[in-house]
């Protein structure tokens, strides 16, 4: 990479990897964007209109075509193929939580709160529920034993039962098509967390609404009760195409 970078978005498009911002002040439409080429091993500058925010998400449908949101909602697409630029779209409908964006079809999907997975069409960001997995959704609460400390150092600390809600924690994409999510889980005795994931297949309904089945779900790691971790987090996930 021929720029510092942090926190940059990267989209692989057409077999090549296009890497967008990430570079402070200093940069502008010579060095915002560059494009690494896995054949030859190279990185080139690809002169693109530098965007006035950073970009919070971005997916690319059909690995064609990215679609991106910056930090003051606006949406923006960019084809490689046919134009350099990014080209403006709608305003997110209800700006709010929606993170984890991925594609499949040419539909995008995230994750919002309340253990909800969210929907749209990329041209239109009207957001809609995925439906069929309240079930799912009330799983994410459960209880836990946490020390009140009193302002007496004489007295015992003593354990109160406290509720708690997760919420999904990482939100991707298959190579069937599918979704992954995946999210906490506290143990009642003894005491501890899991971390569980779930494979949600989709159908479009009468009504143009998308119902989602659990193929599978399980515990993939449970974490030391004497550790207190309050939270298991997975960092990043990928499919793995064999």
């Amino acid at each position: 990479m021929n720029m510092p970078r942090a926190s940059a978005s990267a989209s692989l498009v057409d077999g090549k990897i296009y890497v967008f911002g990430g570079c402070g002040d200093d940069s502008n439409s010579s060095n915002w964007a560059e494009v690494f080429d896995p054949k030859t091993q190279t990185w080139r500058t690809f002169v693109t209109p530098k965007m006035s925010h950073s970009i919070n998400q971005s997916a690319v449908i059909q690995g064609k075509k990215v679609y991106a949101v910056d930090e003051e909602d606006q949406s923006f697409n960019f084809l490689p193929s046919e134009c350099p630029s990014w080209t403006s779209g709608k305003r997110d409908t209800i700006p709010g939580y929606r993170i984890d964006w991925c594609a499949i079809g040419e539909l995008l999907f995230c994750r919002g709160t309340r253990g909800r997975i969210l929907w749209c069409e990329p041209d239109e960001l009207d957001w809609k529920e995925v439906k069929g997995l309240a079930e799912l959704q009330e799983s994410f609460c459960g209880s836990r034993h946490v020390l009140e400390y009193s302002d007496k150092y004489y007295e015992l600390c003593k354990p109160t039962k406290t509720d708690i809600k997760y919420d999904i924690s990482k939100l991707c994409c298959n190579s069937a098509g599918n979704i992954v999510i995946f999210w906490n889980t506290q143990l009642e005795y003894p005491e501890g967390l899991e971390l569980r994931s779930a494979e949600i297949s989709l159908e479009m309904h009468e009504g143009g609404e998308i119902w989602g089945k659990i193929e599978w779900s399980g515990v993939i790691l449970r974490d030391d009760p004497l550790s207190y971790s309050f939270s298991l987090k997975v960092l990043y996930s990928a499919p793995v195409y064999s």
